[in-house]
């Protein structure tokens, strides 16, 4: 599993922008208006388009997450470290570890992708072009980690790989779009899925620009903080579930 999100994160940073262009040239043929070629890779936006389409993803290292962890409730794998002196405390350490992994990993792949395809493909490498939009990075790594943190939850609760792996995603796709459907604009702008989500805004292309569109070139930090807020609870109600009950 996690050879298959690497393989498909990389393959989705790599070929993104021929495959963009190309679904633009297709449709320019039948647009009045023509659609130019435009580039995904050029420093300083490709920290912030990669970052956002990066995030397509998240839901893979979620899953192998709720593998991992499921297998040890499974297997009794953490009852027998708690036997052989690990405290409740330290067993969830290491699953917080687990998720630092995973994040490092997403962070890394990003990172190679943003910077080999940055200079392969930008006119201007001063450093401050090359810096600039970089805490796209940063905030990439809170929302994969607090996506984790929720995944993190819903196993621990369950225990169970299938049952989690599908409560996790109905959650995600089915149970909150439909919350934000029947709830008022503040509150469905602050439900964890779409704080999420929407710290990295569509990148405003030119091709969003040639359509009238413009959405955040930044990142807000009331986003982060609540995001931030997001996890701490996630990780928070995790840590009271191992504490309680019987392991």
């Amino acid at each position: 599993m996690l050879s298959l999100y690497v393989l498909s994160l990389s393959g989705m940073l790599f070929g993104v922008e021929s495959f963009v262009n190309k679904i633009a040239g297709d449709a320019s043929r039948n647009s009045p208006i023509p659609i130019p070629d435009f580039s995904l890779y050029q420093f300083p936006y490709v920290w912030h388009n990669l970052s956002y389409l990066a995030g397509f993803l998240k839901v893979f290292p979620a899953l192998i997450l709720i593998v991992f962890v499921a297998a040890e409730y499974s297997y009794r794998t953490n009852r027998l470290q708690i036997m052989m002196g690990l405290s409740r405390g330290e067993y969830f350490v290491t699953q917080g570890l687990i998720i630092l992994a995973l994040v490092l990993i997403s962070v890394l792949i990003l990172a190679m992708w943003v910077l080999i395809q940055g200079f392969l493909h930008s006119t201007e490498l001063s450093l401050i072009s090359i810096a600039d939009k970089s805490y796209f990075m940063a905030a990439y790594a809170l929302e994969i980690m607090a996506f984790l943190s929720f995944a993190l939850l819903i196993v621990t609760m369950l225990r169970r790989s299938g049952l989690s792996i599908v409560t996790f995603l109905v959650a995600y796709y089915v149970i909150e779009p439909i919350i934000r459907f029947y709830v008022p604009e503040v509150v469905a702008i602050n439900l964890p899925f779409k704080r999420i989500g929407s710290m990295i805004d569509v990148p405003n292309s030119s091709l969003m620009q040639l359509f009238g569109l413009n959405f955040k070139t930044y990142i807000e930090y009331q986003d982060l903080i609540v995001v931030l807020l997001y996890t701490l609870l996630f990780l928070g109600i995790s840590y009271w579930i191992i504490r309680k009950r019987n392991l």
